[in-house]
């Protein structure tokens, strides 16, 4: 039980960091200061977030083929990637949209776990 835990607080702070780094990166004002919140907290936060739910899901047996799990892998990607890639352009309402609503989706994912046999007959 101390393992679940641990590892669903290590997943928890990876959240926090992808967030926040995600945020941070959006609303710093220079170039270097969008880089550092990027990847100096998102991308780890990211990365720490996928370790510990990896481990979660090995540790409680859950396939890693649900839809929740590869939804969310998908469009946390999807975030990160234009997170990443918006970083030396402008920012615009459409770059902020690409970042902030597959987060959101992500999360969606994440909190009401989606299965295929839900949406299967």
């Amino acid at each position: 039980m101390l393992l679940y835990h641990s590892l669903h607080l290590c997943k928890f702070v990876g959240v926090l960091l992808l967030g926040g780094g995600s945020l941070g990166s959006l609303i710093a004002s220079s170039l270097e200061d969008r880089k550092r919140a990027a990847h100096g907290y998102a991308s780890p936060g990211l990365l720490l977030t996928w370790a510990a739910g990896y481990s979660l899901s090995l540790l409680l047996h859950v396939a890693l083929t649900e839809l929740w799990i590869l939804g969310g892998l998908v469009s946390s990607f999807a975030s990160h990637l234009a997170l990443v890639l918006g970083l030396s352009r402008s920012r615009s309402r459409s770059s902020v949209i690409a970042v902030v609503a597959p987060l959101f989706v992500t999360l969606l994912l994440m909190v009401f776990r989606p299965t295929w046999a839900g949406l299967l007959p």
